[in-house]
Protein backbone atom coordinates (compact mmCIF):
# COMPACT_ATOMS: atom_id res chain seq x y z
CA UNK A 1 0.00 0.00 0.00
CA UNK A 2 0.85 3.79 -0.73
CA UNK A 3 1.97 5.48 2.63
CA UNK A 4 2.58 9.22 3.68
CA UNK A 5 5.88 10.03 4.17
CA UNK A 6 4.69 12.88 6.28
CA UNK A 7 4.77 12.16 9.85
CA UNK A 8 1.82 11.76 11.22
CA UNK A 9 0.78 13.02 15.06
CA UNK A 10 -0.85 10.43 17.49
CA UNK A 11 -2.36 11.33 20.65
CA UNK A 12 -2.80 8.22 22.78
CA UNK A 13 -4.65 8.03 26.32
CA UNK A 14 -3.59 6.88 29.42
CA UNK A 15 -4.69 6.26 32.98
CA UNK A 16 -4.00 3.73 35.62
CA UNK A 17 -4.80 -0.13 34.97
CA UNK A 18 -4.89 0.13 31.44
CA UNK A 19 -4.98 -3.11 29.87
CA UNK A 20 -1.13 -3.36 28.91
CA UNK A 21 -1.22 -4.92 25.63
CA UNK A 22 -4.24 -2.36 24.26
CA UNK A 23 -1.39 0.59 25.02
CA UNK A 24 1.41 -1.23 24.20
CA UNK A 25 0.55 -2.67 20.52
CA UNK A 26 -0.90 0.82 18.95
CA UNK A 27 2.14 2.55 20.62
CA UNK A 28 5.02 0.13 19.24
CA UNK A 29 3.53 -0.20 15.86
CA UNK A 30 2.92 3.54 15.64
CA UNK A 31 6.25 4.53 16.56
CA UNK A 32 7.77 1.96 14.29
CA UNK A 33 6.10 3.51 11.42
CA UNK A 34 7.47 6.72 12.23
CA UNK A 35 4.07 8.51 13.98
CA UNK A 36 4.94 10.56 16.77
CA UNK A 37 2.81 9.59 19.40
CA UNK A 38 2.34 11.89 22.31
CA UNK A 39 1.27 9.82 25.69
CA UNK A 40 -1.83 12.01 27.64
CA UNK A 41 -2.75 11.29 31.13
CA UNK A 42 -4.66 13.53 33.24
CA UNK A 43 -1.17 14.43 35.23
CA UNK A 44 2.51 14.53 34.08
CA UNK A 45 3.89 13.72 37.09
CA UNK A 46 2.34 10.37 37.96
CA UNK A 47 3.85 6.73 36.84
CA UNK A 48 0.75 4.87 34.90
CA UNK A 49 0.59 1.00 36.06
CA UNK A 50 -0.96 -1.64 33.36
CA UNK A 51 -3.87 -3.54 35.01
CA UNK A 52 -1.63 -6.40 34.27
CA UNK A 53 1.77 -4.80 35.97
CA UNK A 54 3.86 -5.17 32.53
CA UNK A 55 3.39 -1.40 31.69
CA UNK A 56 4.95 1.28 34.09
CA UNK A 57 5.34 5.08 31.91
CA UNK A 58 4.42 8.59 32.79
CA UNK A 59 2.34 10.86 30.57
CA UNK A 60 4.24 13.15 27.99
CA UNK A 61 1.13 15.67 28.37
CA UNK A 62 -2.11 16.02 29.73
CA UNK A 63 -5.50 16.38 27.74
CA UNK A 64 -5.75 19.36 29.78
CA UNK A 65 -3.05 21.50 27.72
CA UNK A 66 -3.02 19.09 24.51
CA UNK A 67 -5.24 20.31 21.35
CA UNK A 68 -6.88 18.07 19.31
CA UNK A 69 -6.41 20.14 16.28
CA UNK A 70 -2.23 19.39 16.58
CA UNK A 71 -2.76 15.67 16.30
CA UNK A 72 -4.30 13.24 13.66
CA UNK A 73 -5.71 10.91 15.42
CA UNK A 74 -6.73 9.84 18.83
CA UNK A 75 -6.13 6.31 20.58
CA UNK A 76 -8.70 4.77 23.68
CA UNK A 77 -7.28 1.88 24.93
CA UNK A 78 -9.27 -0.51 27.59
CA UNK A 79 -9.21 -1.73 30.88
CA UNK A 80 -10.00 -0.01 33.72
CA UNK A 81 -8.58 2.78 32.53
CA UNK A 82 -11.61 4.34 30.40
CA UNK A 83 -13.97 4.25 33.32
CA UNK A 84 -11.18 6.85 34.81
CA UNK A 85 -11.24 8.11 31.94
CA UNK A 86 -14.71 9.33 31.77
CA UNK A 87 -14.75 11.12 35.11
CA UNK A 88 -11.53 13.55 33.70
CA UNK A 89 -14.00 16.35 31.82
CA UNK A 90 -10.88 17.72 30.03
CA UNK A 91 -10.64 14.51 28.46
CA UNK A 92 -14.13 13.43 27.62
CA UNK A 93 -13.46 17.26 26.10
CA UNK A 94 -10.62 16.58 24.39
CA UNK A 95 -11.75 13.45 22.31
CA UNK A 96 -15.29 15.38 21.64
CA UNK A 97 -13.46 18.10 20.19
CA UNK A 98 -11.23 15.45 18.21
CA UNK A 99 -14.41 13.60 16.83
CA UNK A 100 -15.95 17.51 15.61
CA UNK A 101 -12.68 18.24 14.23
CA UNK A 102 -12.96 15.15 12.21
CA UNK A 103 -10.11 13.41 13.39
CA UNK A 104 -9.39 9.82 13.41
CA UNK A 105 -10.79 7.97 16.99
CA UNK A 106 -9.80 5.00 17.85
CA UNK A 107 -11.07 3.12 20.96
CA UNK A 108 -11.08 -0.61 22.12
CA UNK A 109 -12.40 -2.59 24.83
CA UNK A 110 -13.46 -0.55 27.08
CA UNK A 111 -12.48 2.36 25.20
CA UNK A 112 -15.82 3.57 24.09
CA UNK A 113 -17.06 4.24 27.53
CA UNK A 114 -15.26 7.80 26.99
CA UNK A 115 -17.14 7.97 23.55
CA UNK A 116 -20.24 7.13 25.62
CA UNK A 117 -19.61 9.96 28.03
CA UNK A 118 -19.16 12.23 25.26
CA UNK A 119 -22.67 11.19 23.50
CA UNK A 120 -20.03 10.60 20.91
CA UNK A 121 -21.86 7.00 20.07
CA UNK A 122 -25.69 7.88 18.76
CA UNK A 123 -26.34 6.59 15.47
CA UNK A 124 -23.02 5.56 14.94
CA UNK A 125 -21.87 1.59 14.16
CA UNK A 126 -19.57 0.55 16.78
CA UNK A 127 -17.98 -2.39 19.11
CA UNK A 128 -16.52 -2.68 22.22
CA UNK A 129 -16.32 -5.06 24.80
CA UNK A 130 -18.98 -7.18 25.65
CA UNK A 131 -19.32 -6.41 29.70
CA UNK A 132 -20.49 -2.77 27.93
CA UNK A 133 -22.53 -3.44 25.14
CA UNK A 134 -25.63 -2.80 26.63
CA UNK A 135 -24.43 0.60 27.90
CA UNK A 136 -22.92 1.86 24.36
CA UNK A 137 -26.74 0.40 22.49
CA UNK A 138 -28.52 2.65 25.70
CA UNK A 139 -25.76 5.64 24.78
CA UNK A 140 -27.37 5.09 20.80
CA UNK A 141 -25.29 3.24 18.99
CA UNK A 142 -25.52 0.33 16.89
CA UNK A 143 -23.88 -2.19 18.21
CA UNK A 144 -21.91 -4.82 16.23
CA UNK A 145 -19.96 -8.17 17.70
CA UNK A 146 -16.58 -7.84 15.59
CA UNK A 147 -12.91 -7.45 15.49
CA UNK A 148 -13.68 -3.96 13.92
CA UNK A 149 -15.83 -1.50 12.94
CA UNK A 150 -14.94 1.28 11.08
CA UNK A 151 -17.82 4.28 10.97
CA UNK A 152 -16.52 7.57 9.46
CA UNK A 153 -14.34 8.69 11.53
CA UNK A 154 -14.78 6.31 14.29
CA UNK A 155 -12.98 3.36 14.29
CA UNK A 156 -13.64 0.28 17.42
CA UNK A 157 -12.74 -3.17 18.42
CA UNK A 158 -13.44 -5.12 21.38
CA UNK A 159 -10.60 -7.01 23.09
CA UNK A 160 -7.11 -7.68 23.08
CA UNK A 161 -7.21 -10.97 20.74
CA UNK A 162 -8.32 -7.60 18.02
CA UNK A 163 -5.62 -5.76 18.79
CA UNK A 164 -3.70 -6.68 14.94
CA UNK A 165 -6.50 -6.17 13.03
CA UNK A 166 -7.57 -2.25 15.05
CA UNK A 167 -3.93 -1.72 15.14
CA UNK A 168 -3.18 -2.51 10.97
CA UNK A 169 -6.46 -0.32 10.70
CA UNK A 170 -5.63 2.52 12.30
CA UNK A 171 -2.25 2.24 10.48
CA UNK A 172 -3.95 2.23 7.12
CA UNK A 173 -6.30 4.79 8.21
CA UNK A 174 -3.44 7.33 8.82
CA UNK A 175 -1.47 6.34 5.31
CA UNK A 176 1.28 4.45 7.21
CA UNK A 177 3.22 1.11 6.93
CA UNK A 178 4.45 -2.00 9.19
CA UNK A 179 8.25 -2.09 9.43
CA UNK A 180 9.37 -5.25 7.11
CA UNK A 181 6.37 -6.03 5.26
CA UNK A 182 2.83 -5.04 3.38
CA UNK A 183 -0.02 -4.61 5.89
CA UNK A 184 -3.05 -7.02 4.93
CA UNK A 185 -6.30 -6.22 4.43
CA UNK A 186 -8.26 -5.70 7.89
CA UNK A 187 -10.82 -8.30 6.48
CA UNK A 188 -8.28 -10.75 5.43
CA UNK A 189 -9.07 -14.12 7.73
CA UNK A 190 -6.32 -15.82 6.64
CA UNK A 191 -3.38 -13.64 7.47
CA UNK A 192 -1.04 -14.81 10.65
CA UNK A 193 -2.24 -11.69 12.55
CA UNK A 194 -0.58 -13.29 15.22
CA UNK A 195 2.63 -12.13 13.64
CA UNK A 196 1.67 -8.44 13.48
CA UNK A 197 0.85 -8.91 17.92
CA UNK A 198 3.97 -10.77 18.33
CA UNK A 199 5.91 -8.06 16.35
CA UNK A 200 3.92 -4.82 18.05
CA UNK A 201 4.85 -6.25 21.57
CA UNK A 202 1.43 -8.47 21.83
CA UNK A 203 1.73 -12.07 22.77
CA UNK A 204 4.81 -14.38 21.65
CA UNK A 205 3.67 -17.34 19.71
CA UNK A 206 5.00 -19.79 22.43
CA UNK A 207 2.51 -17.91 25.21
CA UNK A 208 -0.47 -18.68 22.81
CA UNK A 209 1.27 -22.00 22.34
CA UNK A 210 0.86 -23.18 25.98
CA UNK A 211 -2.77 -20.94 26.44
CA UNK A 212 -3.50 -23.83 23.80
CA UNK A 213 -1.76 -26.64 25.78
CA UNK A 214 -3.70 -25.02 28.95
CA UNK A 215 -7.03 -25.22 27.27
CA UNK A 216 -6.23 -28.89 25.53
CA UNK A 217 -5.33 -30.18 29.07
CA UNK A 218 -8.69 -28.74 30.42
CA UNK A 219 -10.86 -29.98 27.89
CA UNK A 220 -9.39 -33.45 28.13
CA UNK A 221 -10.04 -34.11 31.66
CA UNK A 222 -13.40 -32.73 31.05
CA UNK A 223 -14.10 -34.95 28.39
CA UNK A 224 -13.12 -37.91 30.59
CA UNK A 225 -15.18 -35.94 33.51
CA UNK A 226 -18.32 -36.26 32.05
CA UNK A 227 -17.43 -39.86 30.16
CA UNK A 228 -17.73 -41.20 33.57
CA UNK A 229 -20.91 -39.30 34.79
CA UNK A 230 -22.24 -40.39 31.69
CA UNK A 231 -21.55 -44.23 32.66
CA UNK A 232 -22.51 -43.59 36.55
CA UNK A 233 -25.76 -41.84 36.01
CA UNK A 234 -29.08 -43.77 35.98
CA UNK A 235 -31.51 -41.48 35.18
CA UNK A 236 -31.59 -41.11 31.10
CA UNK A 237 -31.57 -37.71 30.45
CA UNK A 238 -28.38 -36.98 32.88
CA UNK A 239 -26.59 -39.91 31.01
CA UNK A 240 -27.55 -38.40 27.54
CA UNK A 241 -26.80 -34.96 27.99
CA UNK A 242 -23.33 -35.94 29.81
CA UNK A 243 -23.01 -37.58 26.34
CA UNK A 244 -23.90 -34.23 24.52
CA UNK A 245 -21.20 -32.19 26.59
CA UNK A 246 -18.61 -35.30 25.47
CA UNK A 247 -19.62 -34.78 21.77
CA UNK A 248 -19.01 -30.75 22.16
CA UNK A 249 -15.83 -31.47 24.11
CA UNK A 250 -14.55 -33.42 21.21
CA UNK A 251 -15.19 -30.57 19.06
CA UNK A 252 -13.34 -28.65 21.18
CA UNK A 253 -10.47 -30.42 21.59
CA UNK A 254 -10.39 -30.89 16.99
CA UNK A 255 -10.32 -27.02 17.00
CA UNK A 256 -7.39 -26.63 19.76
CA UNK A 257 -4.97 -29.23 18.34
CA UNK A 258 -5.87 -27.92 14.40
CA UNK A 259 -5.21 -24.43 15.91
CA UNK A 260 -1.54 -25.91 17.59
CA UNK A 261 -0.36 -27.69 14.52
CA UNK A 262 -1.12 -24.04 12.43
CA UNK A 263 1.05 -22.60 14.75
CA UNK A 264 3.58 -25.48 14.54
CA UNK A 265 3.30 -26.27 18.52
CA UNK A 266 3.12 -29.83 20.27
CA UNK A 267 1.03 -31.12 22.59
CA UNK A 268 2.29 -31.16 26.05
CA UNK A 269 0.93 -33.65 28.56
CA UNK A 270 1.22 -33.12 32.46
CA UNK A 271 1.57 -36.39 35.04
CA UNK A 272 -0.13 -34.16 37.19
CA UNK A 273 -3.16 -35.31 35.94
CA UNK A 274 -2.78 -38.77 37.20
CA UNK A 275 -3.86 -37.70 40.68
CA UNK A 276 -6.89 -35.65 39.53
CA UNK A 277 -8.14 -38.70 37.69
CA UNK A 278 -8.10 -40.77 40.89
CA UNK A 279 -9.56 -38.73 43.01
CA UNK A 280 -12.22 -38.55 40.43
CA UNK A 281 -12.75 -42.12 40.44
CA UNK A 282 -12.43 -42.78 43.93
CA UNK A 283 -15.41 -39.57 44.34
CA UNK A 284 -18.21 -41.69 41.50
CA UNK A 285 -17.94 -44.78 43.48
CA UNK A 286 -20.19 -43.27 46.27
CA UNK A 287 -22.20 -40.18 44.19
CA UNK A 288 -25.61 -40.09 43.07
CA UNK A 289 -27.62 -38.48 40.33
CA UNK A 290 -27.79 -35.09 41.99
CA UNK A 291 -24.16 -35.73 43.37
CA UNK A 292 -23.32 -36.00 39.80
CA UNK A 293 -25.08 -32.80 38.26
CA UNK A 294 -23.51 -30.34 41.06
CA UNK A 295 -20.10 -31.54 40.30
CA UNK A 296 -20.81 -31.57 36.37
CA UNK A 297 -21.78 -28.40 37.12
CA UNK A 298 -18.81 -26.69 38.66
CA UNK A 299 -16.47 -28.38 36.15
CA UNK A 300 -18.54 -26.15 33.45
CA UNK A 301 -18.39 -23.46 35.51
CA UNK A 302 -14.65 -23.76 35.89
CA UNK A 303 -14.34 -23.82 32.06
CA UNK A 304 -16.25 -21.16 31.45
CA UNK A 305 -14.01 -19.09 33.31
CA UNK A 306 -10.95 -20.12 32.28
CA UNK A 307 -11.78 -20.18 28.37
CA UNK A 308 -12.57 -16.69 29.10
CA UNK A 309 -9.61 -15.68 30.50
CA UNK A 310 -7.84 -17.09 27.70
CA UNK A 311 -10.09 -15.22 24.95
CA UNK A 312 -8.98 -11.98 26.30
CA UNK A 313 -5.13 -12.96 27.13
CA UNK A 314 -3.68 -13.20 23.63
CA UNK A 315 -2.93 -11.09 20.80
CA UNK A 316 -4.11 -13.38 18.11
CA UNK A 317 -7.63 -13.12 16.62
CA UNK A 318 -8.39 -16.82 15.70
CA UNK A 319 -6.74 -18.47 18.43
CA UNK A 320 -9.09 -16.16 20.37
CA UNK A 321 -12.48 -16.75 18.46
CA UNK A 322 -11.44 -20.65 19.52
CA UNK A 323 -11.66 -19.30 23.53
CA UNK A 324 -14.31 -17.55 23.01
CA UNK A 325 -16.61 -20.60 21.35
CA UNK A 326 -15.43 -22.79 23.76
CA UNK A 327 -16.96 -20.23 26.55
CA UNK A 328 -20.06 -20.04 24.35
CA UNK A 329 -20.60 -23.50 24.28
CA UNK A 330 -19.90 -24.01 28.11
CA UNK A 331 -22.31 -21.06 29.40
CA UNK A 332 -25.28 -22.97 27.46
CA UNK A 333 -24.15 -26.60 29.28
CA UNK A 334 -24.31 -24.96 32.13
CA UNK A 335 -27.58 -23.80 32.43
CA UNK A 336 -28.64 -26.76 30.98
CA UNK A 337 -27.51 -29.16 34.11
CA UNK A 338 -28.35 -25.98 36.01
CA UNK A 339 -32.35 -26.77 34.78
CA UNK A 340 -31.93 -30.35 35.37
CA UNK A 341 -30.54 -29.86 38.32
CA UNK A 342 -33.36 -27.55 39.95
CA UNK A 343 -35.86 -29.99 38.14
CA UNK A 344 -34.93 -33.39 39.78
CA UNK A 345 -34.73 -31.25 42.80
CA UNK A 346 -38.55 -30.23 42.11
CA UNK A 347 -38.40 -26.68 40.89
CA UNK A 348 -41.21 -26.56 39.83
CA UNK A 349 -40.12 -22.76 37.95
CA UNK A 350 -36.88 -24.46 36.22
CA UNK A 351 -37.24 -24.71 32.50
CA UNK A 352 -36.77 -28.19 30.98
CA UNK A 353 -33.71 -28.30 29.20
CA UNK A 354 -33.21 -27.39 25.74
CA UNK A 355 -31.40 -28.68 22.81
CA UNK A 356 -28.22 -26.96 21.82
CA UNK A 357 -29.54 -24.94 18.91
CA UNK A 358 -30.07 -21.42 17.85
CA UNK A 359 -28.38 -18.63 18.67
CA UNK A 360 -25.44 -18.53 20.44
CA UNK A 361 -24.69 -16.69 24.12
CA UNK A 362 -22.72 -16.12 26.21
CA UNK A 363 -22.62 -15.88 30.00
Amino acid sequence: MATDNAAKRVALLIESHVEDSEFQVPYTALREAGAEVTVLGSRVNEKYVGKQGILTREADATTTDARPEDFDAVVIPGGIAPDRMRTNMKTVRFVQRAVEQGKLVAAVCHGPQVLIEGDLLRGRRATGFRAIRKDMQNAGAHFEDAPLVADGNLVTSRRPGDLPVFTTALLRRLGLGAKGLDLPEVDNESFDWWRLGEQWGGSTKDEIVDGLNTAIRGERYALEAFRQYADKASDPEIKSLCKEIQASKQQHLARLEARLAVLGGKETMQAAGSGAWATLKSWLQSSNDLALLRRALGDLQTGVVDAFNLSVKFTDPATCAIFDQIEIDLARHEQRVADLYHARLGDKTAQPAQPTTGAAVSA
